[in-house]
């Protein structure tokens, strides 16, 4: 499994960056400040990958709840309870959703940073 988790972690940033995507309400349109690339500091890859990990974590957690359920749980509500719980764990590290999904996508856009964040996803995860 652990040559799998790069790649499932290089493939993991984008889904999750897009299933928390549509959790925003529709905002106004961005200004061209916002649609410039987003600066990522090695604090900022960091921060992520720390967010990324409890994410992922709280994820599998309520899927594993879900799942171990004696009633099932409609489809919907199983969505909407795990975005809020997402949206929650990004918010316990003081970034917005808008944020981390900035930051994905930079990391992602970038086969550099995308490695580093890589390697400390695997770092944390493998303990």
């Amino acid at each position: 499994m652990n040559l799998l988790l790069p790649s499932l972690c290089a493939l993991g940033l984008a889904a999750c960056s897009v299933s928390l995507a549509q959790v925003q309400q529709p905002a106004t349109p961005p200004d061209p400040a916002e649609q410039q690339a987003t600066e990522v500091s090695d604090a900022d890859i960091q921060k992520f990958a720390e967010i990324y990990v409890d994410v992922e974590t709280t994820r599998a957690q309520l899927t594993e709840e879900l799942n171990a359920a004696e009633e099932p749980v409609p489809a919907e509500e199983a969505q909407v309870r795990l975005q809020e719980e997402l949206v929650a764990t990004i918010e316990e590290h003081g970034w917005s959703v808008d944020r981390y999904n900035r930051v994905a996508t930079a990391i992602s856009n970038d086969p550099e940073k995308r490695d580093k964040t890589v390697e400390l996803i695997n770092k944390m995860v493998s303990g």
